[in-house]
């Protein structure tokens, strides 16, 4: 077993670096931005990838996802997956295309509206080639595509705006340009794709079974969308938009573990595809599950150590009261992690009806209690709704999934392990216990209790060789 999880942990290693480096170049980009474009132009450009963002799934159909599932299948031709996957990409986006078009001859639409589409069509299509190169196992390329992706996009647009101070056009000549030069990166190193290609059929069941896979994940990203936003467009009518700034500022660190837990995902949802039909499937995501949440709830109590001190040297003073509400969507975080661990499983099993069905109820209850809980206990009540949503989005998920995976969770672990935290996060917001005393004992004993799950995780990574009879 333990070549399972030191691939899952190359994996990890490999995302972290893609992920970290796009992270960091994006980081660069807004430099250039604010340097170069006034605030109303910047504005425009974070709305613009807003939208994007939004409407890539539509756009697509989701069909991106699929092709990841699909050509990860053994009785389905690769080929086959690829080009009935374009063949739906290009149809949406080209019926995109012309809307856009007609919508600018005949209803006064701005231009900026083609070239928005344009992006979208050219995303979609590198979305396609990059789930086909992750599921067919070249990881390094999809890495590497996704790193170059984002230095020529970079590149382009500092170009553009810096020497040639075409302004947000620049933005988006230079988003269609290193998507495109993508695309053609991808399918030139994926394997012979052009032969694949060339020998494969249009296959109409085979759209369908990936239409069925794909279409509710459509409205499932526009769940944990709705999860995430709706208690700042709440917050932001009953409370004003300085309640708001505070929120904004105090969901930037969470947004550290969810980064954490977002690139492990990457790894494992390609693993536990690979091992969804193995016989020991049980007891391998049953450790794996259980080394996360130790992971998870370790990495919060270490935030935890450092937030206050952090607050007080990296935001100005008008911000620092906003630490208060960072424990609370810490949790949140962590139990997004284990749902959007269970949800993986939804995949394996071709169920992503049942991804939608626990997305849609946690989004519904999220806003419910954002309504009742925000006007009477203000932006704590935001930062409960979320995490007793996603709370709750994991228990559902427990329950359902154990039709496919029974996983044995360590609740003598977990659970003392969660308080251990909550009484940390607690310390926090009073000052009788000096913080470093009681962020070091909450550390210290957090290891202590995980102790058997990291060294458990430590020991199948490092091990390189085993004997068959061992492999059980």
């Amino acid at each position: 077993m333990s070549s399972k999880y030191k691939k899952l942990f190359q994996n990890t290693i490999l995302f972290s670096i893609g992920s970290m480096g796009s992270k960091l170049i994006s980081l660069l980009l807004a430099v250039v931005f604010t340097h170069h474009l006034n605030p109303q132009e910047y504005g425009e450009v974070e709305l613009i990838s807003v939208i994007i963002n939004l409407c890539l799934p539509f756009v697509t159909l989701s069909i991106y996802d699929a092709v990841l599932r699909f050509v990860m299948k053994e009785d389905e031709n690769q080929g086959s997956v690829l080009l009935n996957g374009l063949i739906i990409c290009a149809f949406v986006g080209l019926f995109f295309l012309s809307g856009s078009v007609i919508g600018i001859l005949f209803f006064g639409l701005e231009m900026d509206t083609l070239v928005i589409a344009a992006i979208i069509f050219a995303q979609a299509t590198n979305l396609v080639f990059a789930q086909y190169a992750r599921g067919t196992g070249r990881i390094k390329l999809y890495v590497i595509n996704g790193l170059l992706t984002a230095i020529m996009i970079f590149s382009i647009v500092s170009v553009l705006i810096v020497f040639f101070h075409v302004g947000i056009m620049g933005y988006f000549i230079g988003m269609v340009i290193a998507f495109t030069l993508s695309n053609i990166m991808l399918f030139s190193f994926s394997g012979n794709i052009a032969k694949k290609l060339a020998g494969s059929p249009r296959d109409g069941a085979l759209m369908k079974r990936m239409l069925a896979y794909s279409l509710p994940l459509i409205p499932n990203t526009l769940m944990w969308w709705v999860m995430d936003t709706s208690d700042r467009l709440i917050i932001q009518s009953v409370l004003g938009l300085t309640a708001n700034g505070y929120y904004a500022v105090a969901n930037k660190i969470p947004v550290i573990l969810n980064t954490l837990s977002s690139i492990f995902m990457q790894a494992w949802q390609l693993t536990a595809i690979e091992e969804g039909s193995q016989k020991d499937r049980d007891r391998f995501y049953s450790s794996v599950f259980n080394a996360l949440a130790s992971f998870m709830i370790i990495a919060g109590a270490l935030i935890l150590s450092v937030l206050k001190w952090g607050f007080g040297v990296g935001l100005g003073s008008a911000f620092f009261e906003a630490w208060k509400f960072v424990p609370i969507q810490l949790f949140a975080v962590m139990f997004a992690s284990f749902s959007g661990f269970l949800g993986v499983i939804y995949a394996v099993q071709m169920r992503t009806n049942q991804v939608f069905i626990t997305s849609l109820v946690g989004a519904l209850l999220n806003v419910g209690l954002n309504l009742v809980l925000i006007p009477r206990i203000g932006l704590y009540g935001a930062a409960i709704a979320t995490t007793v949503s996603f709370f709750f989005v994991w228990l559902v998920r427990l329950v359902q999934t154990r039709k496919y995976v029974k996983i044995r969770i360590q609740y003598i672990t977990l659970i003392p392990a969660i308080c251990v935290l909550a009484i940390q996060a607690l310390f926090l917001y009073q000052s009788k216990v000096p913080e470093l005393l009681s962020n070091t004992l909450a550390v210290s004993l957090l290891l202590l209790i995980n102790l058997r799950n990291l060294q458990f995780i430590i020991q199948n990574v490092r091990l390189k060789k085993r004997r068959k009879s061992d492999i059980a």
